[in-house]
């Protein structure tokens, strides 16, 4: 539903979305559409995993982190962040209890 004084680029948004929103609704739900899609992923996968290898290797020869390397990096930055937070939130519940022993 349009409301007249609702602004003229979500009227503009409304229009091609009714237009549009059904069949690409229709095309996109469809089997043949999601087999295409697992299957263009695939490839994808196939043809960018050996590139990426290479890659890595070459900017390992050359001393420097490859995408792998700093992932990894990024996921232990995250593990020690979070056991960080966990350790802050002790001190704060330890202090608290302190507080209310005395």
């Amino acid at each position: 539903m349009v409301v007249a004084d609702s602004p003229v680029w979500r009227r503009a948004f409304d229009d091609v979305e009714r237009r549009v929103g059904s069949p690409l609704k229709s095309v996109t739900s469809s089997p043949d559409f999601q087999l295409t899609v697992h299957q263009m992923r695939q490839v994808g996968r196939a043809v960018t995993y050996p590139v990426e290898n290479l890659l890595s290797w070459g900017l390992h020869v050359a001393g420097l982190p490859s995408h792998a390397d700093m992932r990894g990096l990024r996921r232990q930055l995250d593990e020690v962040q979070r056991e960080l937070l966990a350790l802050r939130r002790q001190i704060v519940e330890s202090e608290r209890a302190r507080e209310t022993q005395q």
